[in-house]
């Protein structure tokens, strides 16, 4: 080949033919010339790209599977990458042995890309959101599996070029990081939609208690420059995002609520708490959002805030469409008017488990129905009054004969193993038309106060371009990758 295999995977090039080429590849059907037969009785050759925080927590469950084979490592952080493959000693003098001693380390994944090529069959991505899309879908181009963190991309049109490319894509397994999904809570929940429980939904409120405490948001843009560490690549770190001077606390973690890299409270914890009720209602994309802040800022979502996402209406719904109510920050919605009793708190699952880290509630043209965000089972009322099911039409059996178990991280691998890409319960598919809907929801920041219309085949609002352009960020230039650009 006169073009490199890097060249012709990662980037779209200036002249036609090329173009042509690279909309080929994103439109491919798993390219054979990457491609090897698995099956149950294969190792699943893993790269992990992002290696610390919830790269840890991904990468610890997978090298749990007895039929995956780490071939390589990537995080734009040296001290990940040493966490992993080197010896430590903590204060006590006591060794901690490396888990994955000299598998292969990279900085950039362009280049682990480039390198393994054939010898790697799945990737694994937990990175910052920004990064989610570009290394997601390269290696879908090369017809690598997929588990990506969510939210599954940062911005709308991110997320509905995944969603295309997985369904154009038989042979490429895929599965979103909304590990939750797996437990038989959410399960049961979802269940109790599909049989119509509450009704027709009309309205759904949905409320974190992030970002409080958690990591900043609602702050002007720093002043200034500090000097980058020497363990960290921040060139590799902004990738795909326009250039800035580095500061500390950027990364790692604090980068969730700036709006170049990540999706605030709304898109990062909005997955967890609605991934079973988007799926059940079959929501689709939406007609309008509008963002009500509290401390807004240019450069990082608001520190708290009330967003109202509106959604045409389907067999699900009620004739009228329904509405999603989001709160953030400290913000909740008032529980006894939507019909729970005033003094409920959770009841057997605990005082917190209204207030604490985050919940949805449904109200139907029946009923209302709490759905936490786990280990709490669904709950609904009527005229105020807690409704007692029996549970015991749902089991785990139910879930686990669908899934075959309930680890997020192993039903994925048994997945790519098995072929059998619908076995995922948050695929690509299904999880890049909620998290554009989120980031439609998320970003809608950016022109406060104003209801802003949304043009559902373009990915854009008809009535901002500011706003619009949040929904679909330049990459910078370099960075471009075939299905993307």
């Amino acid at each position: 080949m006169s073009l490199t295999r890097r060249q012709f995977v990662f980037t779209t090039l200036a002249t036609p033919v090329a173009v042509g080429l690279a909309q080929q590849i994103a439109s491919a059907t798993a390219p054979a010339f990457l491609t090897r037969g698995l099956n149950q009785n294969s190792k699943l050759r893993l790269l992990k790209v992002g290696c610390g925080g919830m790269g840890q927590s991904d990468l610890s469950q997978l090298v749990d599977h007895k039929m995956i084979e780490v071939v390589g490592l990537c995080d734009v952080d040296q001290r990940q990458l040493d966490g992993w493959t080197m010896d430590s000693t903590n204060d006590k003098g006591e060794v901690r042995k490396a888990r994955l001693p000299g598998v292969a380390t990279f900085r950039d994944w362009r280049e682990a890309y480039a390198k393994l090529d054939k010898n790697f069959d799945a990737m694994c991505c937990s990175t910052a959101d920004h990064m989610h899309a570009p290394i997601s879908m390269a290696a879908m181009n090369m017809g690598k599996h997929i588990y990506c963190q969510k939210p599954l991309a940062r911005g709308a049109w991110e997320n509905r070029a995944l969603a295309e490319a997985a369904a154009r894509m038989p042979s490429v397994v895929t599965q979103m990081g909304t590990q939750r999904i797996a437990t038989k809570f959410r399960q049961y929940g979802g269940m109790l939609l599909r049989q119509g429980v509450i009704g027709p939904v009309k309205e759904v409120y949905a409320w974190t208690n992030r970002p409080a405490g958690w990591w900043p948001q609602g702050n002007p843009r720093p002043e200034g420059t500090d000097p980058i560490p020497e363990w960290l690549s921040w060139d590799l770190f902004l990738g795909t995002s326009p250039d800035r001077p580095y500061k500390n606390g950027y990364t790692p973690f604090a980068w969730r609520g700036t709006i170049d890299w990540g999706t605030g409270a709304f898109g990062d914890m909005g997955c967890h708490m609605l991934d079973v009720p988007f799926y059940e209602l079959d929501l689709g994309a939406p007609i309008s959002a509008v963002c009500n802040p509290v401390k807004a800022s240019s450069d990082q979502f608001p520190e708290s805030e009330s967003v109202v996402v509106k959604y045409g209406p389907n067999k699900m719904t009620s004739k009228d469409g329904l509405t999603l109510k989001w709160f953030d920050g400290g913000q909740f919605p008032d529980f006894k008017a939507l019909g729970l009793p005033e003094d409920w708190e959770g009841g057997e699952q605990g005082k917190n488990a209204v207030k604490g880290d985050g919940g949805v509630i449904l109200v139907g043209e029946k009923g209302t129905m709490w759905f936490p965000i786990e280990y709490a089972w669904a709950r609904v009322f009527v005229d105020g009054k807690p409704v007692e099911l029996d549970r015991k039409e749902f089991t785990p059996t139910e879930f686990e004969v669908q899934f075959k178990q309930t680890n997020h991280w192993h039903n994925w691998v048994d997945a790519c193993l098995a072929g059998k890409k619908d076995a995922c319960a948050s695929r690509f598919e299904k999880g890049g038309k909620m998290c554009e809907s989120l980031s439609i929801g998320a970003m809608s920041c950016v022109e406060p106060g104003k209801v802003l219309e949304y043009d559902a085949a373009k990915c854009v609002f008809k009535n901002s371009a500011a706003a619009s352009a949040a929904l679909r960020s330049p990459y910078r230039k370099g960075w471009e990758v075939a299905g993307l650009a």
